[in-house]
């Protein structure tokens, strides 16, 4: 479980909205949500919503930034994000969160950013510029207002007949949709994916004996040259999500990136790993189902030669159990027809 903390200073809509998409069994949670506004509507939605509620005066936000670290780290908040927030962020608290703040604004950035724009102000301008798209863009907060990293942007057209008012509502839309997905993306680049337990471990489990074989030393994958998309972590997600229609279809999407820019997966073995555990060997049989398992695993994390190392040891493990099936057989026929007579 991954625990974020919203900040807002009044009605909180995207605030809820993160709440709705994650507190309801998924492994991110918003734990926490800390406000600069005694009589913030917020605090009323968080309360009902079951969400801890902790608000901090404006001099708190501004000279002492540790109280807030402290309430922070006390509930491991990991991901920090700026709903509708509009207090001072003091350094302190952007450092100690370095590329783990996301800020939600109504333009499409570098666009309309800056000091003074928020909220109506940049739907008004937007207007008056005569502009014939706006949007929402959910980018990494760092010391310089509206000017980190971009995470995720989607565009609304604005119509002839559009308001102000009008087109804050066609935002808020998209708003509700790309901030789950950036706090998505932002939690999967914390930790990489958990290794799986090594096979020679399981090996030596299944045969009750200490793991003493000496490991061959893995083959370092060949370093490639950068491309534009692999910048840095959220400009590499960026374009399998542009299409996305709810946060959680990412690791969908995030299969089918890898997919279409790698071969073929190697073949898993599976349906044969599975055969020889029942008909031939038990436990050569099951160390094939797990290099089996392996293979699409590794492939899906963008590991092609783990992939293939993992396809070639389970297709010999599948050849293991069969041996030993045989010469089992061969051994114990001769002596099970010998017994009966």
């Amino acid at each position: 479980m991954t625990n974020i903390a919203v900040f807002a200073s009044g009605n909180g809509s995207n605030a809820v909205n993160l709440v709705k998409a994650f507190n309801a069994g998924t492994r991110i949670h918003v734990a926490l949500c800390l406000t600069d506004r005694e009589n913030a509507p917020v605090i009323e939605k968080m309360k009902e919503l079951g969400v801890e509620t902790i608000y901090f005066p404006r001099n708190v936000w501004k000279e002492n930034p540790q109280a807030i670290l402290e309430a922070l780290r006390h509930r491991d908040i990991k991901v920090i994000a700026l709903a509708g927030f509009l207090c001072f962020l003091n350094s302190e608290i952007v450092d100690a969160y370095e590329g783990r703040i996301l800020n939600i604004h109504p333009s499409l950035l570098p666009a309309y950013g800056g000091k003074g724009m928020h909220g109506a102000n940049v739907h008004k301008a937007v207007i008056e510029a005569g502009e014939t798209k706006s949007g929402a863009t959910v980018h990494v907060v760092t010391n310089e207002i509206d000017a980190g990293p971009i995470v995720v942007q989607r565009e609304v057209a604005v119509l002839p007949d559009d308001t102000p008012e009008s087109l804050e509502a066609k935002v808020h839309e998209v708003e509700y949709e790309i901030f789950p997905e950036a706090v998505v993306k932002t939690v999967a680049t914390l930790t990489p994916p958990a290794l799986p337990k090594s096979v020679d471990d399981v090996w030596a489990e299944a045969l009750g004996v200490p793991n003493n074989v000496p490991k061959a030393p893995e083959v370092p994958d060949q370093p490639q040259s950068p491309t534009p998309q692999q910048q840095t972590p959220f400009q590499q997600q960026q374009t399998p999500f542009q299409q996305q229609q709810t946060p959680f279809q990412q690791q969908h999407r995030v299969e089918d990136a890898v997919r279409n820019h790698t071969n073929s997966m190697p073949p898993t073995y599976l349906v044969w790993s599975i055969v020889m555990t029942i008909l031939c060997c038990t436990v050569p049989g099951i160390v094939a189902i797990i290099y089996s398992a392996q293979v699409s695993s590794k492939f899906y994390q963008g590991d092609i030669q783990g992939a293939q190392r993992a396809s070639q040891r389970a297709e010999i493990w599948i050849i293991v159990s069969f041996v030993v099936g045989v010469l089992s057989n061969t051994l114990y026929l001769p002596l099970a027809i010998a017994g009966a007579f």
